[in-house]
């Protein structure tokens, strides 16, 4: 990961671009900056606070990890029991006041022609939030926070949680081009309304040459048209709320399942799939949304029967325990049992599955209390109702709809079918996994599962340095990806001697952990750590594309 930055100038250029004084500062920011990048490939299990990475750092070479044994900007030697928090902290707020957003679009924009990377036309947008603890009050009411920590939608499921968003936009390949920290309660709507904003001012003209790709937040009548109005049209592709004018994705639906007509697509899958992969059928359907020519891809899919069925399995399973108890219960009177069965089978009318029952009499004798007569009394009859369970049966017209419902789904797009095919929108959408992938990384505990700073400017500054590294996991990603695709047969790395096919970057660096870098009196030496790995090493070197050049 030290090579990649290397190779992007990234010392060099930080340095550039933050001031420093070699009077006040003892490590320049472009130094410091590359070490808080390269914290989260350090293997650890913890988190790592800035006032602990000197620790982190205390068993390493650091000239390794920077190309430098001297700051090139203070010439202050570089060792790692000078670093400490207040050194990391000024650098953050210097950071923070030069422009987080634009440093960190000013590295990604170079990587794919300093990596040699083919071109990539996909845009793909969406937002994350990230967990902090504490209050976070401001010390003056009337100071605008550069970052408002606040409660808003969790998408970890702590809305007990004050937090902060950040959004990111990938290109077609997990490559992160822009990476914006945003207050707490940023909505995703609204995110996505700045991100044309910001793309059409970036862009400019070329930006039609990209397909804009976001969740069902971008469809609304101010996107839209922020989209598709002017001279320069922009492609997008986006999945169809249930709500957006007058329920056209239920309309769109009804209409598909109407004519019937549905092309068949297979799997769907960008690269081999698996044998559970599911199949998919498309319906196209051309609309007018606000004046302009769009269309309407709807889709159904064979995966989610499966799903409806453990539902309905579920259902079964849970009907029946309540059915035992209700079972046993006994009525004093048939208008009692008859109101208390209609009512259960009220409150379980929404069900798939529907349980058959009835109210039965049960005469019970009883002989009279006390010691038998002569004459023994009649033996009495005590009358009770209780509610008897005949069945459960599948309501099968309600499954299949459901079925039908969990199965279809609607993406709607500008671009015309006759240069983009349903399949082609569909795997376009898909790549939306990317940024999830790159979020799963990002929120890792030893990277910002969650963050402990108190200043907003910090913390901004900190997301930004955390969003270089998963810019460095998505270039080892594509990069042995691409070297992997020329190889005539899989190499079989890593533990487990698996069939090497488009690994992630996780994948990549478990390969890796097989080796250790040596230095020997200014010899640099990479030694694998187990024998069988040693004749694999100079092929793992070229698929990751290490350049010993730029140590």
């Amino acid at each position: 990961m030290a090579n990649y930055l290397n190779r992007l100038g990234f010392i060099d250029s930080i340095n550039a671009r933050i001031p420093c004084s070699p009077i006040h500062c003892k490590y320049s920011p472009g130094i410091l900056a590359q070490l808080l990048v390269l914290v989260p490939f350090i293997p650890s299990h913890h988190r790592i606070a800035l006032f602990s990475i000197s620790r982190v750092y205390e068993k390493m070479n650091l000239e390794l990890l920077t190309g430098h044994k001297t700051d090139p900007l203070t010439e202050n030697e570089i060792t790692p029991d000078e670093l400490n928090d207040d050194m990391f902290g000024r650098f953050l707020e210097n950071l923070h006041e030069y422009g987080c957003k634009k440093l960190f679009h000013d590295f990604a924009v170079t990587v794919r022609t300093t990596f040699s990377l083919p071109a990539s036309y996909v845009l793909h947008s969406d937002t994350t939030s990230h967990v902090l603890y504490g209050e976070y009050r401001s010390d003056d009411e009337n100071e605008v926070p550069a970052l408002r920590v606040t409660y808003g939608h969790s998408k970890d499921k702590r809305n007990d949680l004050k937090q902060i968003m950040t959004g990111m936009v990938t290109d077609g390949d997990g490559l992160p081009l822009f990476s914006i920290p945003l207050d707490g309660n940023f909505s995703d709507s609204v995110w996505n309304e700045m991100m044309i904003s910001l793309l059409h001012e970036v862009y400019g003209p070329e930006f039609t040459k990209h397909t804009y790709i976001a969740d069902s937040k971008v469809v609304n009548k101010k996107n839209i048209l922020r989209l598709v109005q002017g001279d320069f049209p922009i492609p997008f592709i986006s999945r169809l709320p249930q709500n957006f004018h007058s329920k056209l994705s239920e309309t769109m639906k009804y209409k598909a399942y109407e004519q019937n007509k549905w092309d068949y697509l297979g799997t769907c899958c960008a690269h081999t799939p698996d044998t559970h992969a599911a199949v998919y059928y498309a319906s196209l359907i051309p609309v007018t949304v606000y004046g302009f020519d769009m269309y309407v891809h709807v889709y159904k899919t064979t995966e989610k029967r499966a799903k409806i069925e453990k539902m309905v399995a579920k259902e079964h399973s849970a009907l029946t325990a309540e059915l035992e108890d209700i079972c046993k219960r006994k009525f004093f009177c048939e208008e009692d049992a008859a109101c208390e069965m209609n009512l259960f089978l009220s409150s379980h009318s929404h069900l798939m599955i529907e349980a058959e029952l009835e109210v039965v009499q049960e005469v019970e004798r009883k002989r009279p209390r006390g010691r038998p007569g002569k004459k023994p009394k009649p033996l009495q009859e005590i009358i009770r109702w209780r509610i008897e369970k005949l069945g459960i049966t599948r309501k099968s017209e309600k499954i299949e709809h459901e079925i039908e419902k969990a199965s279809t789904f609607c993406l709607i797009t500008n671009v015309d079918p006759a240069k983009q095919s349903s399949r082609e929108t569909l795997l376009l959408y898909k790549g939306q996994g990317h940024v999830e992938r790159q979020f799963s990384i990002l929120k890792r505990p030893v990277m910002a599962a969650t963050i402990f700073l108190k200043k907003p400017e910090r913390i901004e500054a900190l997301m930004t340095m955390i969003y270089f590294g998963v810019l460095l996991h998505g270039i080892l990603q594509v990069i042995s990806r691409i070297e992997l695709e020329k190889e005539e047969k899989p190499p079989r790395w890593g533990k487990e001697r698996r069939p090497l096919v488009r690994p992630t970057s996780d994948a990549m660096l478990e390969i890796l952990e097989e080796f250790k870098v040596v230095w020997r009196e200014e010899e640099i030496m990479i030694e694998a750590k187990n024998n069988e790995m040693a004749k694999d090493l100079s092929k793992i070197l070229r698929v990751i594309r290490f350049d010993p050049a730029y140590m």
